[in-house]
């Protein structure tokens, strides 16, 4: 077995499916006004862009998939293929318009975080498309964790300090993806995330590149306020349930927390018999 299998094998513990997608509404399109063959041209240019983003020092494969990140070559394994189904689905879903998704957990301790990266990783596979994972779980603050990441300002930084957009956005190591880490600071005021602040940032990084993907990866929507804040930023939520955790009345209560025209679908963790 080589390193990769290896490395993915302990992912699969974390197996995800996609079910129950939404689609009662589409996102609008943009600008009425603008026509269709200037919109093409600002797509292919917006898309020849993408395709020289670089990341400074590519991370390996094993190196991505001891950290349970999904790559391309991974060939046809069922982690892998979920995540590319799930970003199939989202593209269908905004009629290939760029979106901001919120990743929620449903359930005390579970966690989002491989389910916001990996979502990522499977659109940045596409070199027409970028992705960008903003950490907005800040008391775990997983991401960085993770990824191992050193850096000197996050969101929360961002969001209190005079701190501009591009000193927050992370090199990784996969190319056309990066990452907002969730910051040094320790707390947030009661407000941080519905200043204009969060607002303008999210429009500034989703109106940069017309194939950008914005992931906010959220705490739990059952147990946090700011998923409830968050929820509201955001064109779609898709929520993470840990397979045979969660009563029916607790989904429920998860479910009742997002509008439904938001709602794209449930992800389940831990499926038997993906490993």
């Amino acid at each position: 077995m080589s390193k990769i299998e290896e490395a993915l094998k302990k992912a699969r513990a974390k197996s995800t499916v996609l079910s129950g997608l939404n689609t009662e509404k589409d996102k609008p399109l943009n600008d009425p006004v603008i026509s269709s063959q200037a919109r093409s041209l600002v797509k292919t240019a917006s898309s020849s862009l993408i395709s020289l983003m670089k990341a400074e020092a590519e991370a390996g494969n094993d190196e991505l998939m001891k950290k349970g990140i999904i790559v391309p070559d991974s060939g046809l394994d069922k982690v892998t293929e979920s995540f590319r189904y799930l970003r199939t689905q989202l593209l269908q879903k905004s009629k290939n318009e760029n979106f901001i998704v919120m990743v929620s957990s449903c359930g005390k301790g579970v966690d989002s975080t491989f389910v916001s990266m990996n979502m990522a990783a499977a659109f940045a596979f596409d070199e027409t498309k970028t992705s960008l994972v903003i950490d907005c779980d800040i008391q775990r603050k997983n991401i960085e964790e993770i990824l191992e990441l050193e850096y000197e300002y996050g969101l929360l930084d961002f969001l209190e300090d005079d701190i501009e957009v591009a000193e927050i956005l992370k090199d990784i190591g996969i190319k056309r993806l990066r990452v907002i880490p969730a910051g040094k600071k320790q707390q947030i005021e009661s407000d941080s995330f519905t200043n204009t602040r969060m607002k303008s940032l999210l429009d500034n990084l989703v109106e940069r590149y017309q194939d950008r993907y914005v992931i906010l990866n959220s705490p739990s929507i059952t147990s946090s306020a700011d998923a409830s804040i968050l929820v509201e930023l955001v064109d779609y939520v898709v929520l993470v349930v840990p397979y045979g955790q969660v009563t029916g009345p607790e989904l429920e209560k998860a479910l009742s927390k997002v509008d439904k025209s938001k709602l794209l679908g449930v992800v389940l963790n831990d499926v038997p018999g993906w490993d």
